[in-house]
């Protein structure tokens, strides 16, 4: 996934977390389809909230910009379609809304 360039300036930071806080992060990251360093940028800006107006989150994509699910939409009418649970129940509930 190619990253976004940053016309701003910016600064590298490190910093030891624990793993527990690094893990669920990076999965929540992954869930709204953005990088960890957008992830982190978006707690920052959330977090100095009380004199700036945070940026807002990305929006959602949809469940049918998933490029997997769409190689499957792309598939002859009849051919075995091969989803996890998981994202049989993404497709459903997004079809519903």
């Amino acid at each position: 996934m190619p990253r976004k360039k940053s016309e701003e300036p910016t600064r590298q930071l490190y910093a030891a977390v624990r793993e527990d806080l690094y893990l669920a992060s990076k999965a929540k990251a992954a869930e709204r389809r953005m990088s960890l360093r957008e992830f982190v940028e978006h707690a920052l800006a959330l977090a100095l909230n009380e004199t700036e107006q945070a940026p807002p989150p990305p929006p959602e994509p949809s469940v049918w910009e998933d490029e997997y699910i769409r190689l499957q939409a792309r598939q002859p009418i009849g051919s075995p379609v091969e989803l996890t649970k998981e994202e049989a129940v993404r497709l459903l509930r997004a079809s519903l809304e």
